[in-house]
């Protein structure tokens, strides 16, 4: 049963190692590259896994004929540096030295020459064999039965010209001796050398009997005795080896399961870091390299030292946290953000999730167990959600996904999550379409809807009857948003003017927009943008120039509009669905403070306040559907950095704030988001 199991999982492995391959374009024949990685390691589990990982880590494409070269590299450069002294890759140390003890007699007609044995006993030192290990391989070599079987139609070149090179070059010059420089094919039916057993067991029968000989053993035996006093340290030392032996066969299990848009702390997922400290950045990768090692105290050591520099990297803090959660009994979530796309907004949501996971497992975890987090790059691209949200309801040590950011985003996986039972719970969407949309389908953002009634009792209050509207066509929130709030308005006697201003056409122009409304006597703008066109409602405020009062939807508050925008933004007034002026003194913005060294936005209260209901869910259950029943229970109350919320058919209700631009009382000539009543 067991054997079957990891057949499965290995075939699975394979099967998506295949696909990123070609994905990839990094190989011509990854089905041949699958192949020669099983003949390797005789499909140890651990050990093709990691491998495989290697391989697709590797930065250069594996051009066809070179496979088993290049494999052989990864394996002598990466595997077995990093697993040198463990049994698992035993049966590929000796493999290495008996393919190279087979072309060194070949080489040579069957005698072990000097320069043969130099070599030979450099290659022991370098594999970690015992004298015993590699006598053993040379008694056994008649037979060759250790050796990967290799199809006759795959013929694969191995060139050692490089490796005895070095070794042997110094002997070769005094000596006069030329060893043939020669490409050996390992061919299962080339194998048949001959070699002089005699004259090597008489030479070693004569070194026997050699004085100096019987004074190295005594040497050694007088060694080994005084060396015995400090068996027990030694013995403790074994045990300490041995138990970070298991850690990082755990770490080599969780880590070669993450797909190129994946990650726990093996790879880094955002695409820049200029706007960081340079000296809290070579720490940083430094770091995941020392993870995808699976040397969990050097990462553990270079994302602290990033972090004292830059403390609020949230990716850095979720990969610290998971290095204590790795080796330990944890349960995993999986937070999917637009890393490649927008760095800044897939922080704030990281933020959330890293101040949260922080938290929880400095008080021990859930249930002693700690919470595990895996990062998800998702682009805000439908095409590759489908594709990662396929990954992450396959990963079934995965209770639930914190995402997406994007409505449209959100929408195209929760089809895949409702499909499968997996909770989705998302901290920023708003659109009306994720309502109801299904049971596993939740979210810590307030609907479009209460959004909007909040923003159009502003609008009435300040009398504000005739409205220009610009939004993004192409986005399903950015339309949802402008329909309940078209209604909210008309019912208070408002309306839109007609001016077009559609940020998604290509004819879109700011300044003639601005030009038409006030030609329509707007009494104000309002801007209702999508995330990747936040840029153009820069574009329209700063064509406006403070001449009609700004009104804006909650994607803007970003710190991109006011970094981008300045004054042109100045007054403008927009619903949130947290503001930090409104909550002073709770104990999530003293705690952001400390983490995070400043202010932080609605997105990371809401994205802490999604992990904390995903922690409350995981105190009273522990599998995907037990969750969901948990979470959506009318009992169900989470306080949270928003206040206390509960989920209703999957919407969380209560107040929406409003928030305006306002120039910093602090640092003049900067501006900043404040709280505004409605009596203002």
């Amino acid at each position: 049963m067991g054997q079957n199991s990891h057949s499965e999982n290995l075939s699975v492995h394979l099967d998506e190692f295949t696909q990123q391959m070609h994905r990839l374009g990094k190989s011509d024949n990854p089905t041949l590259i699958s192949k020669i990685v099983m003949r390797w390691t005789k499909g140890q589990p651990l050990l093709t896994k990691k491998l495989l990982q290697y391989i697709l880590q590797s930065k250069q494409k594996i051009a066809q004929g070179k496979e088993a070269l290049v494999i052989e590299k990864i394996i002598r450069n990466r595997l077995l540096k990093e697993f040198k002294q463990d049994d698992l890759t035993l049966s590929i140390r000796k493999l290495l030295y008996k393919v190279n003890l087979e072309e060194a007699l070949k080489i040579t007609n069957g005698k072990i020459t000097d320069n043969e044995q130099v070599y030979l006993s450099e290659l022991q030192k370098e594999l970690g064999l015992s004298n015993l290990q590699c006598q053993t391989i040379f008694n056994s070599l008649a037979g060759f039965d250790d050796l990967p079987d290799i199809d006759p139609d795959e013929q694969v070149i191995i060139d050692r010209k490089s490796q005895r090179k070095r070794i042997t070059q110094g002997n070769n010059q005094q000596k006069g001796y030329n060893i043939k420089s020669s490409d050996l094919l390992i061919h299962q039916t080339a194998l048949s050398p001959t070699f002089d057993l005699d004259s090597k067991y008489k030479r070693k029968g004569n070194i026997f009997r050699k004085p100096w000989f019987l004074l190295l053993v005594f040497i050694l035996v007088f060694y080994l005795l005084t060396r015995s006093i400090n068996w027990n340290q030694s013995f403790q030392s074994n045990i300490a080896t041995e138990s970070l032996t298991q850690q990082q066969k755990q770490c080599v299990d969780l880590t070669s399961r993450q797909s190129p848009r994946m990650s726990l702390g093996e790879k880094l997922l955002t695409q820049e870091y200029n706007h960081l400290q340079p000296k809290s950045v070579m720490p940083l990768y430094e770091g995941s390299s020392a993870f995808a090692r699976c040397e969990l105290v050097i990462a553990k050591n270079k994302f602290q030292q990033s972090l004292a520099i830059n403390k609020n990297n949230p990716e850095a803090l979720i990969y610290l946290n998971n290095i204590a959660a790795i080796t330990q009994d944890h349960l995993k979530i999986a937070v999917s953000v637009p890393l490649g796309k927008d760095r800044e907004i897939s922080w704030e949501i990281l933020r959330g999730v890293a101040q949260a996971q922080a938290e929880i497992n400095q008080k021990g975890g859930i249930r002693q167990k700690l919470l595990l987090v895996q990062v998800v790059d998702d682009n805000n691209d439908p095409k590759i959600i489908d594709r990662v949200a396929e990954q992450l309801v396959a990963d079934k040590s995965i209770l639930a996904v914190i995402g997406h950011n994007d409505s449209d985003a959100s929408l195209a996986g929760s089809k895949v999550y409702q499909k499968h039972g997996l909770v989705m719970i998302t901290p920023t969407s708003s659109s009306t379409e994720l309502s109801g949309i299904g049971k596993y389908i939740l979210r810590t953002a307030f609907s479009v809807t209460a959004l909007t009634n909040a923003l159009a009792d502003y609008a009435s209050v300040k009398s504000l009857s005739n409205i220009t509207i610009c939004f993004d066509s192409d986005s399903s929130a950015s339309t949802t948003f402008v329909e309940e709030f078209v209604s909210e308005m008309t019912n208070d006697g408002a309306r839109e003017t007609a001016v077009k201003c559609d940020f998604a056409q290509r004819d879109f122009n700011p300044q003639l927009v601005v030009q038409q409304a006030i030609a329509k006597d707007s009494d104000a703008l309002l801007l209702v943008p999508s995330v990747k066109r936040i840029v153009h409602a820069v574009l329209v405020a700063q064509a406006n120039q403070q001449q009609l009062p700004l009104l804006g939807n909650h994607t803007l508050y970003a710190f991109e509009t006011i970094e981008q925008g300045q004054d042109a933004f100045a007054e403008m007034v927009l619903p949130s669905p947290w503001l930090s002026d409104a909550h002073p003194n709770s104990s999530f913005l003293n705690s952001a403070t400390k983490y995070w060294g400043g202010r932080v936005s609605w997105r990371t209260a809401t994205a802490h306040d999604a992990t904390l209901a995903i922690i409350k869910g995981l105190e009273k259950s522990n599998t995907r559907s037990k969750l969901q029943s948990v979470m959506t229970k009318p009992n169900f109350v989470v306080d949270g950095a928003t206040g206390k919320f509960s989920f209703k058919q999957g919407d969380r209700f209560g107040q929406v704030d409003l928030a305006y631009i306002k120039e910093s009382e602090v640092n003049s000539g900067k501006y900043q988001f404040s709280e505004l009543k409605l009596n203002k």
